[in-house]
C-alpha cells in the first residue's frame, strides 16, 4: 500500500502541472483573442490627428511671427532703457503741463491786479476830477462876484459901465434903474423929491394957465423945468 500511494504522487503532480498549463495557454489563447477583438474595433484617430497636425503648425507660425518681433528681441537691459526713457518722457510733459498751468495761473493774478490797480486808479482819477471840478467851480464863482467889478471900476468913467451893469442887474433902463437906486437908498428923502417934483409941476400948470398967450409968453426950457425938481431937493437937504 505504500508503494502503490508512492506511484499515485507524480502521476497528481503531472496531472496538476498539464492542468495548470493548459489553463494558462487557455488564458493566452483568451487574451489573444480578446487582443484581437480590441484591434479590429479600434477608432480611427487619422482626421484628429490631421486637425491637430494643421492646429500645431498654425500655433507654430504665430510662434515664428511673434519670435520675430522687436519687443521679443529685446534684450532686458533694452527694455529697461526704454522703461526709464518712458518714465523720463511722462515726466518732461507733466512738467511741462504744470509750467504752462502756473504761467497761465500767474498771468490771471496778473490780471486781476491790473485791474484792480485799474479801479483804483479810476476811482483817484474821479476824485481828483471832482476835486478839480469843484475848486473851479469856487474860483469861477470867486471871480464872477469880483472880477467884473474890478474891470468895470478900471474902465473910463465916460463909459457908464458901473452904471449899465447896475441897470443890466435891474432889468430896466438907466433912468428908471436910477430912480429904483435912489428910492431903495433913502425912500423918505426919494418921496420928498417926488412932492417936490408934483408941486412943482402943479405951479407950472397954473402959472401957464394965468399967463397970457404962448406966443407972446417967453418960452420955458426944458432943462430949467427939469432942475426945478433938483433945486427943490437940495432945498430939502
Amino acid at each position: 500500500m505504500e508503494q502503490q500511494s508512492d506511484l499515485e504522487e507524480p502521476v497528481d503532480s503531472a496531472a496538476l502541472a498539464f492542468e495548470g498549463l493548459r489553463r494558462e495557454v487557455a488564458l493566452l489563447n483568451v487574451a489573444i483573442g480578446g487582443l484581437a477583438a480590441e484591434r479590429a474595433s479600434a477608432p480611427d484617430y487619422s482626421e484628429s490627428l490631421a486637425e491637430i497636425v494643421q492646429q500645431v503648425s498654425r500655433i507654430a507660425g504665430g510662434m515664428g511671427k511673434l519670435s520675430g518681433a522687436p519687443a521679443l528681441q529685446l534684450t532686458p537691459d533694452d527694455v529697461g532703457r526704454r522703461i526709464v526713457l518712458a518714465g523720463t518722457e511722462a515726466r518732461r510733459q507733466e512738467q511741462a503741463a504744470l509750467q504752462g498751468a502756473q504761467a497761465s495761473l500767474e498771468r490771471a493774478a496778473a490780471d486781476l491786479r491790473g485791474c484792480a490797480a485799474s479801479a483804483r486808479l479810476a476811482g483817484v482819477q474821479n476824485l481828483r476830477l471832482l476835486q478839480v471840478g469843484a475848486a473851479a467851480l469856487m474860483v469861477g464863482a470867486v471871480l464872477g462876484v469880483f472880477l467884473p467889478g474890478v474891470v468895470v471900476r478900471s474902465v473910463p468913467g465916460r463909459w457908464a459901465w458901473p452904471e449899465k451893469m447896475a441897470a443890466g442887474l435891474l432889468h430896466r433902463d438907466l433912468w428908471s434903474a436910477g430912480e429904483r437906486l435912489l428910492l431903495v437908498a433913502d425912500p423918505d428923502r426919494w418921496g420928498r423929491i417926488q412932492i417936490a417934483q408934483a408941486s412943482a409941476q402943479h405951479d407950472s400948470a397954473m402959472a401957464e394957465s394965468s399967463a397970457p398967450p404962448r406966443s407972446s409968453r417967453p418960452r420955458r426950457s426944458r432943462s430949467s423945468q427939469a432942475q426945478a425938481p433938483r433945486a427943490e431937493a437940495g432945498d430939502s437937504r
